[in-house]
């Protein structure tokens, strides 16, 4: 299957330097990787082209992964372009870090996010007003293919590093991302999700369980669950009331489950909520006392061509957050 995805690589045109931030990137192209996984899983059916040379096992569902790839693009919430400022500097590539793998179960989902919810519902979000910018300095790490072009292949590890983000609170606003040493420009997307638009969301779990499904097209369980992540990205900030919402509707996904003994990427203990989709585990990282959000970790719970088990693919975390009045001020 791996060899079906990249005889679909190589039918693609030869890919230009990503205007997406590296940790951005590499999470794309992973969900993307991910979804072809299942949905290939999911139908045995197979789609040949007249005209093209495509062996038999190449002869892959072309329809159904570009839509994938549409999809995972039109969730991203900004797009990254026009490099400005300084050079970017290159980015050096070292091993993987590699933990072990943690138990995780389904027990106690409900009742964990429910105070979850709770604690986020007390916690109050700072309020983002006209022309205003969510300010985020985070220290994020990832990792991309060893080769270009190719999904299940071995992995290779960008360090981590610090980010700075600057996202508007307006539809439509154009914000900086501040990484490799230099800025990029922010653009909103076609369904990207801003302050406003999410403030307005219901605050009944099951109605925004089913805002959910209807805005990805489908009630796929993993898409869901990675919906929720993207909009309590931790580069946002979002309204405690809806905030609780999201946390109660994630209880309601079929396959989360929790990581009673997690870590953060800076050591920190905590209780994990998580989704695992083709031997990958996504993982949002909460202080076992306070409840508050400290990071999120992406990493291989069985070993693969990517890696052995336990090696982590992304993880963030955020050391600084407020809301500034102009892209580029850092408080």
């Amino acid at each position: 299957m791996n060899a079906e995805i990249e005889e679909l690589a190589r039918l693609l045109p030869p890919p230009g330097q990503p205007a997406l931030p590296p940790l951005r990137h590499r999470q794309l192209l992973d969900h993307l990787s991910r979804e072809i996984d299942a949905d290939l899983a999911r139908s045995p059916r197979r789609l040949r082209l007249p005209g093209l040379p495509m062996p038999a096992r190449a002869t892959v569902a072309l329809s159904v992964a570009l839509s994938v790839a549409l999809a995972a693009v039109l969730v991203v919430a900004f797009v990254a372009s026009r490099p400005r400022g300084p050079r970017i500097e290159e980015v050096s590539f070292t091993a993987p870090s590699v933990i072990q793998v943690p138990a995780a179960t389904s027990k106690g989902v409900a009742e964990t996010l429910e105070r979850i919810a709770d604690a986020a519902a007390r916690r109050v979000a700072p309020a983002v007003g006209p022309g205003q910018y969510v300010y985020t300095r985070s220290a994020v790490s990832s990792s991309r293919p060893t080769a270009q072009r190719t999904f299940g292949g071995p992995v290779e590890g960008i360090p981590m590093h610090q980010r700075q983000t600057w996202l508007p609170g307006d539809p439509g606003a154009t914000g900086i991302v501040r990484e490799d040493g230099g800025d990029m420009t922010l653009h909103s997307s076609v369904d990207s999700a801003s302050y406003r638009r999410i403030a307005a969301l219901p605050a009944d779990p099951r109605a925004v369980l089913e805002w959910l499904y209807t805005r990805q097209g489908d009630r796929s369980p993993s898409r869901a669950f990675d919906q929720v992540g993207m909009l309590l990205d931790p580069e946002t900030i979002v309204p405690q009331g809806v905030r609780a919402a999201l946390y109660r509707a994630t209880a309601l996904i079929p396959g989360v489950q929790l990581v009673p003994h997690a870590r953060d990427a800076l050591g920190r203990r905590g209780v994990g909520v998580a989704f695992t989709l083709n031997g990958e585990r996504t993982e949002w990282i909460f202080d076992s006392a306070t409840l508050s959000r400290l990071g999120t970790r992406d990493y291989l719970v069985t070993g693969s061509g990517r890696g052995g088990a336990g090696t982590v693919m992304s993880t963030d975390v955020v050391l600084d957050q407020r809301v500034v009045d102009d892209a580029g001020d850092a408080g």
